[in-house]
């Protein structure tokens, strides 16, 4: 043990980042790290009744509404599964107070990036009386974190998000405390049972058997380009896997594919008929919510000790309550092709073939769709198209094909038009429905949208783009007609006919971002969206979980490493909102090779 630990250590710093001085307590068999950091002097700004504070070295901010907007410093590290995070604490050499000559502004309501949930605060600043009016500082401390079991490219790691505040707020005293020098420890104990990776990715196939058959193209597809494939039917697993109900006991079938097979990948084929969807109970900011679907219960497979992450820690049967103790991290990579047919696997089968075998070298991947206009209507600017110009920075390689409702080109014909000729990415930001996405012109007297019926005037065949849509509920994929229904102005109305009628008002309706994957003759190889409501901003919602899937592309060469990576790096910066990290889910291909195989 004593000869293996430097290299261990040495590991650890090359993944994590930490420029650190390393101790090893030999008789504890404890290690520990730590890493200085400095800040520089913080920017103050007038902002109309209040001031905003930023620090170079910041990568965040906080942002729970209503109280201080504060920067905050943020670092992921990675270290070997099966290791043990002891504590976690700083030093501060010295302190400078300085004087403020107004409050600092508080952090905005939650605006949702839907067309039909509107609030009279939606936007607004309000200030949290408890703490502004309050003694304390805010934080209450200069440091937190959060450790978990999850992936590093396709290694199985334990993982540690730190966060650091560089300055504290005392609103009753009108002052910030900064700290420009810190020291971070962090003390651990070393791995004893690493859990194996694999050397290549490895995926597994959770289909019905009646896929079966109309999956082994791309079985063999796989296999052939160096991804062992396996595929397990959902009756198998119901025969020999332990658990409560399906959804449990396809999540302990991965997990132990995980431990015998390495397995780093997991694709879901079928619907929420074929392949259930786990309800999580999730809360939003201490707003209450009704439940919310996500697959990220299915890639969640470990806890920070290596333990099963049941998501069900008290046992009632409701999942994902803040008193369940959910890891978030995922454990593999994982997407869903939601058919519900066998024509529609036929279809999104036929196009990952293509789309991997034709992609690489062609001149239209290099291009990249920007889609976006005046989401909240009641701010000042064009938001949608500002996110747009975040997201073609960091995508800075593409050529970017650029519709926004300020050029007058956000329309059917030309969305449809500029799809048809292909793109590697497209980047919508804007309000979204299960049927479509909308946004306004600069004026915010009128709503351009582009419906689910449009989608088949694309005919880009195999020149496929992996569409980000930060908007709401795009990925529904438990929209039924009901859901229709309820956006009517005279809905109770039309309730009333629909069951005078007889009309069976809960049955299925493909959702948007699905349609784009199982249209034949063009649409997309790739949809990441929300399965329900999702909220603007770029330090935190929907905005901020764009930035970091494509901020995630170079390091990628899998789609699913760039979903994971978007998933670690929200985790990382906004420790308090698993609503939104929950929400998005990647239809697609977790093992989709991104631009395609070079020519055997």
């Amino acid at each position: 043990m004593k000869k293996i630990l430097p290299i261990i250590v040495i590991g650890i710093l090359l993944i994590s980042g930490f420029g650190a001085a390393v101790t090893i307590n030999n008789k504890s068999e404890e290690l520990t790290i730590r890493d200085d950091l400095k800040f520089s002097e913080p920017s103050i700004t007038d902002e109309n009744n209040y001031i905003s504070i930023q620090i170079d070295e910041a990568t965040s901010y906080t942002t729970f509404p209503g109280n201080p907007v504060l920067p905050v410093y943020t670092k992921l590290l990675t270290f070997p599964f099966g290791t043990i995070i002891k504590d976690v604490t700083f030093t501060a050499s010295f302190v400078q107070v300085k004087e403020l000559s107004k409050e600092v502004i508080p952090a905005p309501q939650p605006s949702p990036v839907s067309s039909t949930t509107v609030s009279s605060t939606n936007g607004k600043l309000v200030k949290n009386h408890a703490v502004y009016f309050s003694t304390n500082t805010y934080p209450l401390t200069r440091l937190n974190y959060r450790v978990g079991a999850g992936m590093s490219g396709n290694d199985h790691v334990i993982l540690l998000a730190v966060q650091y505040y560089p300055v504290l707020y005392s609103p009753q005293q009108h002052t910030l405390i900064f700290t420009p020098e810190a020291q971070i420890t962090v003390t651990y104990e070393s791995s004893r049972n690493p859990l194996s990776s694999p050397a290549d990715n490895k995926l597994l196939i959770i289909a019905p058997e009646e896929y079966n058959a109309a999956l082994q193209p791309l079985v063999t597809h796989k296999n052939q380009y160096g991804i062992g494939t396996t595929l397990m039917t959902t009756e198998w697993i119901t025969a020999h896997s332990p658990g409560r109900d399906l959804a449990e006991q396809i999540k302990y079938a991965i997990k132990d594919a995980i431990e015998t097979n390495s397995i780093s990948s997991v694709l879901l084929v079928g619907g929420v008929e074929k392949i259930p969807i786990r309800r999580s109970y999730v809360s939003l900011w201490d707003f209450e919510d009704e439940g919310m679907i996500t697959d990220l219960y299915y890639s969640d497979i470990y806890d920070s000790h290596g333990n099963f992450s049941s998501w069900d820690t008290n046992d009632n049967d409701k999942f994902g309550e803040s008193s369940d103790h959910v890891d978030l991290y995922p454990d593999v990579h994982l997407g869903r092709l939601a058919c519900d047919s066998i024509q529609e696997v036929n279809i999104t089968v036929d196009k990952i073939i293509h789309y991997e075998t034709e992609t690489y070298g062609s001149d239209w991947f290099n291009t990249m769709i920007f889609i976006g206009g005046n989401t909240f209507r009641w701010s000042p600017g064009n938001d949608g198209e500002e996110n747009n110009l975040i997201i073609m920075g960091i995508m800075s390689q593409f050529a970017p094909k650029i519709i926004w409702t300020s050029k007058g080109n956000f329309n059917r014909r030309t969305i449809s038009n500029t799809i048809t000729d292909g793109a590697g990415f497209l980047d919508y930001s804007g309000h979204g429905f299960e049927h479509g996405m909308g946004t306004y012109t600069p004026s915010g007297l009128q709503m351009k949208q582009y419906l689910t019926s449009y989608i088949k005037d694309q005919k880009n065949g195999y020149k496929l783009p992996i569409i980000f849509f930060d908007a709401c509920l795009t990925a529904k994929i438990d929209y039924i007609l009901q859901d229709t229904l309820d956006y009517s102005k005279i809905k109770n109305i039309v309730n009333f006919f629909v069951q005078v009628l007889g009309i069976n008002t809960s049955q299925r309706i493909p959702c948007y971002a699905w349609v784009f994957l199982k249209h034949e003759d063009g649409g997309a190889i790739a949809t990441i969206g929300a399965t329900r409501t999702a909220y603007g901003g770029v330090d935190s919602g929907a905005g901020k979980m764009s930035i970091e899937f494509f901020s995630a592309y170079n390091s990628s060469e899998y789609l699913g490493q760039m979903m994971t990576q978007m998933q670690n790096g929200y985790i990382t910066d906004v420790h308090d909102d698993a609503f939104t990290v929950e929400e998005f889910m990647l239809l697609g291909d977790p093992t989709l090779k991104i631009g395609g195989y070079p020519t055997q």
